[in-house]
């Protein structure tokens, strides 16, 4: 009872607070009818269901504020997490700092052309605003040290403020024309609040899970090989879900009314879903749903899931099997199969060790993948390969820490942002690009392409 009551607690403080947001909102409408109304969130806030927020905001807008050590991955799923609780609608960049913030420990200012890149990421995942706060370095409060366009001296020549009109020369340059452009995607990742909240508050297995972090190891994979992804909601409608041939739903502990039976419709139509290790254990009320884990997931996925191994900080298991050779961390799914197909099983010398920890379920037309354990990078981007492969899935190679985004505007124009997330010269070629014209210094590409530390390339393509 008391963890029903938890998420009670939960639902009850978002909804306070966007009734508040919605009673502001409303007393502004009395007396001005048409210009758009929006607040700052916050990428993966733990305490708001942004799904529900964005219903009731006519353009969704977010403060971007990674860390010196957030991968470049994670800010980009948070990115498109905003874009996707506002139906894959451009969002506004509301705020970010021009260097650094004042709030973590260490507070590292950016390398010269980190916040450009930072800038562009986010229109490259479907911003059509660039801000920044703030503009001019408050003297006192404690934020006296967060980052400015104006710093403390009150200069124009500092890097910050030169940086910063340069950036702003570009937006001016080449902004419009992207604006109202649109992403287009064939994969779908699940963010669901409602497991946000019941899985960081359970009481065992394990304190080890970070939900955001699980949404993003198999976000990664993806970005990885630039494939596009749409984040939505556990309860998208069937008619919408269907749209795609990949839906992921990373740690769906909480399985919510008429979600399985949506996802058992998905994939008996044809479509491919993943889930594994969490999934399918809780109601709507935070409550075990009985008779096996995955719970109303255990048909779909046609396993029955005995225990849950937890695994020490620093604690690995081996996973082998096909194309897979990695470790898997946190915890162990102990799998019986009901259907489903082995893929990989566990190593080393637990008594669980043969064991399947990867498999596939035909269900009608469909496919249903369980990811018994959390994979390591290596053993994800190998899990999601062969998968990415059979639904021919348009991916792209670039080295290292370049990535690659795809913006669709009116009349067949594709805008694709080529970005150096890293502090080294990047060279590459990609024959998809050739011919494109970059739009910031009019060079038409023909193969290859350099790339400065943080360097951005904006290419239109016909």
């Amino acid at each position: 009872m008391v963890s029903g009551l938890q998420m009670d607690y939960r639902r009850f403080q978002s909804q306070a607070q966007l009734a508040c947001y919605t009673n502001e909102r409303d007393a502004i409408r009395e007396y001005d009818a048409t210009t758009p109304i929006t607040t700052n969130l916050m990428g993966t806030f733990k305490d708001l269901d942004y799904f529900e927020w964005a219903k009731e905001m006519d353009v969704v807008s977010w403060d971007n504020y990674p860390g010196m050590d957030t991968p470049p991955s994670f800010t980009a799923m948070c990115h498109d997490l905003m874009r996707g609780i506002g139906g894959n609608k451009p969002f506004m960049l509301m705020e970010q700092t021009p260097n650094q913030q004042n709030w973590f420990p260490f507070c590292k200012v950016k390398q010269p052309g980190e916040v450009r890149k930072l800038s562009w990421q986010a229109v490259a995942h479907g911003a059509d605003t660039v801000r920044f706060f703030q503009m001019k370095q408050s003297l006192g409060g404690c934020e006296r040290f967060h980052g400015a366009v104006i710093a403390h001296d009150g200069t124009e020549e500092s890097r910050v403020f030169k940086e910063t009109a340069a950036l702003g020369a570009e937006l001016d340059r080449i902004g419009r024309r992207i604006m109202g452009s649109r992403i287009e995607s064939r994969v779908a990742i699940m963010f669901d609040w409602q497991s946000y909240w019941s899985l960081e508050g359970c009481v065992g297995p394990t304190t080890g899970f970070n939900y955001p972090n699980e949404v993003h190891r198999f976000y990664r994979a993806l970005w990885r090989r630039n494939v596009p992804v749409d984040m939505i909601a556990s309860t998208t409608p069937l008619a919408r879900l269907s749209q795609y041939d990949l839906a992921i739903a990373p740690a769906l502990i909480t399985v919510l009314p008429g979600v399985a039976e949506t996802l058992e419709a998905y994939v008996a139509d044809g479509g491919t879903f993943i889930t594994g290790y969490m999934a399918g254990i809780h109601d709507e009320h935070d409550l075990v749903v009985p008779g096996g884990y995955p719970g109303k997931l255990r048909r779909l996925m046609g396993v029955w899931v005995e225990e849950i191994d937890a695994l020490a900080p620093g604690e690995t298991i081996e996973v082998h099997g096909g194309t897979v050779d990695a470790k898997g961390e946190i915890v162990a799914s102990i799998i019986h199969r009901e259907g489903a197909e082995r893929l990989a099983t566990y190593g080393g010398d637990e008594f669980y060790a043969g064991h399947s920890a990867l498999t596939v379920n035909a269900y009608g037309k469909g496919k249903a993948y369980f990811v018994g354990t959390p994979l390591d990078e290596t053993g994800m981007s190998a899990f999601m390969a062969p998968i990415i492969k059979e639904l021919d899935l348009k991916s792209l190679d670039t080295p290292e820490d370049v990535s690659l985004s795809v913006r669709y505007g009116d009349g067949g124009t594709r805008y694709a942002f080529l970005i150096n997330n890293s502090a080294a010269d990047k060279r590459l070629c990609l024959s998809e690009l050739n011919g494109g014209t970059e739009l910031l210094t009019g060079t038409v590409i023909n193969d290859l392409i350099e790339l400065k530390p943080y360097g951005v390339d904006v290419i239109a393509l016909r």
